[in-house]
């Protein structure tokens, strides 16, 4: 092989590889909100990020506030108008790319809020607004951006985003090469190493991509440069001496991997016939198990989890459930079957099929974390249908969470609950009173006016968007425990426009938290 004639070359001339490489492929690891995010380039070296305690643009004087922005600026580019969701394009107002960025870094994970409020979220990251006002010279709002949708799962609209601002610049490009490593697009990212040097791809990268472009002979001098400079570590070194060689090297071990690998170690690791699972990784690894290749229980529960997270549509779900017939009973082969069946009693002309089989399919839908997803898909199926008493109540459910008020109060029967539910829907005022604390909570805050004195001094302060940002943190995290300030969030999505929000927040809290 190639690869083992560059590995003799190397030893006798391992003394001068040191003078190879320019300084500038050294260097500290590129800092990140995300810790698995490959180091896949070098920081750059001709000027530092802005400190981390800068003041906030909004104390500081009005001059300085007034920058010019170049039309390129990165914060300027998204997938869809301010308008169209119901946001003013000027929403981050006063603040500062760090103030904005840091807001987003703090809000939660996002796997106990309100569904509704997770897509909110993706709307606002992916949405075209005015940059802040110091967009030109911080770029960390925007790479907060694409970092929370990379936490998401959602790979495609990052990348897109990217792509809009020009991947060719060091920190955008390392989430793109990630993007692209986890997508299976790993070869034209390569390719834009390979003609923009001055991304300063780091050795493990570079090794990689000259590889994965035939390059072999060039990639193991490459290797035998970085253990002569000693940059990397050992267990890189083994790695990727048997990615380069797997026929000299087999019989030897390879490394531990990591618990918590980047995109670039994971391929690397199934490259070398290793392949790490992804279950307990970030969502965004599951978009690798959608591959044909990937066993079909890997890809059952990666469309799982990507479907929850709102990153695939539920109907790629079911088109993976119906790929084949469960093998074993319990855990996800029993979700399969429930969802299945339940898709065959909808095609069937025997309406009396689809009331026994909602249940389970309800409760399979719910354990696999995609009820909003599936509820979406099964309101038009369920119009029309004459339902048992229980299945109503399901149906019931999950027209609420489809965010259609007609199909719900068909099936919302006289119970004093879904009564209360369908009044919040339909947006009625003078609803009638909640049974419990976080309900009444949810009233007053669909019935007072303006922002709560915890918000008004951000949107008097023009920082309506870092007014957002907190109440999507409130409401986010351990809203059921904190009542008024569930209240006061709610009020703040009000005065901003966003009343439909407001509701569907409200309506999706009291289906979680709030019965009776």
């Amino acid at each position: 092989m190639a690869a083992s004639s560059a590995f003799v070359r190397l030893a006798c001339g391992i003394l001068v590889a040191r003078f190879l490489l320019a300084a500038a492929w050294a260097g500290d690891h590129p800092l990140s909100a995300i810790d698995w995010l490959s180091n896949s380039v070098a920081p750059p070296q001709a000027e530092s990020a802005p400190p981390n305690d800068v003041t906030p643009l909004a104390a500081l004087p009005s001059e300085i506030a007034v920058l010019p922005l170049d039309g390129n600026t990165p914060d300027g580019v998204g997938l869809q108008p301010a308008e169209q969701l119901g946001l003013a394009p000027g929403l981050w107002g006063r603040s500062s790319a760090a103030d904005l960025a840091r807001a987003v870094s703090t809000l939660p994970d996002g796997s106990n809020a309100p569904p509704v409020l997770n897509r909110f979220l993706r709307d606002v990251l992916t949405g075209q607004f005015d940059p802040p006002i110091d967009a030109a010279i911080d770029d960390r709002f925007f790479l907060a951006r694409i970092d929370r949708l990379l936490s998401m799962g959602h790979l495609q609209e990052a990348d897109e985003i990217i792509r809009r601002a020009g991947p060719e610049e060091s920190r955008r490009f390392r989430r793109a090469f990630d993007i692209a490593l986890l997508t299976g697009n790993e070869t034209e990212a390569c390719r834009i190493i390979e003609n923009a040097p001055d991304i300063s791809p780091t050795y493990p990268a570079r090794i990689f991509c000259l590889a994965r472009l035939g390059n072999w002979d060039v990639a193991a001098l490459t290797l035998g440069n970085a253990e002569a400079l000693g940059i990397l570590a050992p267990e890189e070194e083994e790695l990727l001496l048997h990615f380069l060689d797997p026929e000299l090297f087999e019989g030897d071990p390879l490394p531990a991997p990591p618990r918590l690998p980047s995109p670039l170690q994971f391929r690397l690791f199934e490259a070398v016939g290793e392949r790490i699972p992804t279950e307990q990784l970030p969502v965004a690894f599951a978009v690798a198990d959608l591959s044909s290749t990937t066993g079909w229980k890997a890809r059952l529960r990666a469309a799982e989890r990507l479907t929850a997270a709102g990153a695939l549509p539920v109907s790629r779900l079911l088109e993976v459930y119906a790929e084949g017939k469960p093998a074993a009973s319990g855990g996800i082969w029993e979700r399969v079957s429930a969802v299945g069946s339940l898709m065959t009693a909808l095609k069937s002309e025997d309406g009396g099929l689809v009331s026994p089989a909602l249940a389970p399919a309800w409760k399979a839908a719910n354990a696999g974390g995609y009820e909003k997803a599936l509820a979406k898909w099964l309101a038009a199926r369920l119009e029309g249908r004459d339902l048992s008493d229980p299945a109503m109540r399901i149906a019931f459910e999950i027209a609420l969470l489809a965010e259609d008020p007609v199909l719900a109060e068909h099936f919302a029967g006289d119970r004093r609950e879904s009564q209360f539910l369908l009044a919040i829907a339909k947006g009625l005022r003078g609803a009638l009173p909640g049974p419990n604390m976080l309900a009444q909570a949810v009233v007053r805050g669909l019935a007072a006016h303006g922002p709560s004195p915890a918000y008004r001094v951000l949107i008097e302060g023009d920082r309506e968007g870092e007014a957002l940002f907190r109440a999507l943190l409130q409401l986010m995290d351990g809203a059921a425990g904190n009542p008024y300030a569930t209240q006061q969030s709610l009020m703040l999505l009000r005065t901003l426009g966003l009343e439909p929000l407001a509701r569907q927040v409200a309506i999706e809290l009291v289906l979680e938290h709030g019965r009776a």
